[in-house]
């Protein structure tokens, strides 16, 4: 049995290994090195520049006067990204993955790619996605490596990478301004989660024009609808990708392949996942992968996205899983110990039960990802408040805001 993966993103990845256990894979990637989107441009890099920020914040908080410059965080970044690129080539080459350079497209059933037909049992399509970019114009892919020194910037969008490279660059001592139509952060979110970010950001700063239409982008400006500008130095531009469907438009799809919940497209044998199918985060995309491989396996797997939690990397951090409703209760960092011990207090977690089980968390503090992601265990694994209220946290930790909260919505029941 041969399996072809296109794409080396996270999906692809873990389609390749998993399927590799039982099939003779090919992997099929475009660019020079591996990893994809989030290894080489998002995710990671990111994170590689978000976390000595994270540790130059803290010492400065402590009034301390640690040295870091924006060049020094470029390249924290660009590492990062490189190692785990590297890691990845010798992951796929010792689970005995055949990995072919050259842009693959889906003809008569096969792939072809650098005018060589590959015929496979097997397909999955793990494009990911890509941007149609400006000149002039920074965004999330360019910003670890382009050489250019600004003081202020304009970030168009208060999504997630708007919020975490916004709230970077403050700490790095840039001057920054986001600009969204909406007339607070994230407001998808609870109410008091989405004004505690909005305040937070307020609060160090931030120039946040919320409730503008944007028209125009240019090279250090845009324009809103009511004809005002906002400069700076360099614009950034969040939002925009889409997925990589070019090569693969006979697979159904609208704006992304459409498959079915196991994955599969409908056509001889194709799965598709990750962001050509609009699931848009790198650890849906490793789920996704994992699916892939056991169905094409014979092994029939849902893509359950239950319980599936987000991270935004601020600091606080912010994260959230599942629905919020029924009966919710809230933990400040003020009344814990450890966030004490830290000078952490700022933040808190909000949970929410309905009947026996908890359907929904979100967390705007410390240490936000490790609690939503105890929490998202819960959901997914179906367990209720009374198997929870077992749970024992290590003293002092951030996670005792989750028996704290299993407690009071237990004595609510």
């Amino acid at each position: 049995m041969r399996t072809i993966v296109v794409g080396s993103g996270p999906a692809g990845i873990y389609t390749a290994i998993t399927a590799s256990m039982e099939s003779k894979v090919t992997l099929i990637e475009k660019e020079e090195r591996l990893g994809g989107t989030c290894v080489l441009y998002g995710c990671i890099p990111s994170k590689g520049m978000i976390t000595p920020v994270r540790y130059y914040s803290y010492l400065l908080d402590l009034g301390k006067a640690p040295s870091l410059t924006f060049d020094e965080v470029r390249r924290m970044g660009r590492e990062a990204s490189s190692r785990l690129s590297k890691g990845v080539e010798y992951m796929l080459e010792s689970h005995g993955v055949e990995v072919v350079h050259g842009e693959g497209s889906l003809k008569s059933g096969g792939i072809e790619v650098g005018g060589q037909r590959i015929d496979g049992d097997f397909i999955a399509v793990t494009t990911g996605g890509y941007r149609e970019k400006q000149e002039g114009i920074l965004y999330s892919e360019t910003l670890p490596y382009v050489d250019l020194d600004f003081q202020s910037v304009v970030i168009f969008g208060g999504d997630v990478g708007g919020l975490e490279y916004g709230w970077m660059l403050k700490k790095i001592g840039k001057d920054v301004t986001i600009v969204d139509k909406n007339t607070s952060l994230m407001p998808y979110l609870d109410k008091e989660i989405s004004q505690a970010l909005t305040n937070q950001f307020r609060r160090i700063g931030i120039n946040l024009l919320l409730g503008k239409e944007v028209k125009k982008v240019e090279k250090g400006k845009l324009e809103t609808s009511d004809g005002s500008e906002i400069r700076g130095d360099v614009v950034y531009v969040t939002f925009g990708r889409k997925a990589e469907i070019r090569g693969f438009e006979n697979l159904p799809h609208d704006n992304y392949i459409k498959v079915d919940d196991y994955l599969f497209t409908g056509i001889n044998g194709i799965y598709a996942g990750g962001d050509v199918i609009g699931t848009h985060t790198a650890h849906h995309a490793m789920y996704a992968g994992s699916v892939i491989g056991k169905n094409i396996l014979g092994r029939k797997t849902k893509f359950d996205k239950t319980g599936i939690p987000y991270v935004v990397y601020t600091d606080p951090e912010l994260a959230y899983v599942g629905e919020m409703k029924g009966s919710c209760v809230k933990v400040q960092m003020a009344s814990l110990a450890r966030p004490i011990t830290d000078r952490m207090t700022s933040g808190f977690l909000k949970v929410c039960a309905e009947g026996s089980r908890i359907v929904g968390a979100q967390a705007f503090m410390h240490d936000a990802e490790d609690v939503i992601s105890i929490i998202a265990m819960a959901i997914r694994l179906n367990l209720t408040l009374d198997q929870l209220s077992e749970y024992v946290a290590p003293h002092p930790s951030y996670i005792e805001a989750v028996t704290e909260a299993i407690r009071e919505l237990n004595q609510q029941k």
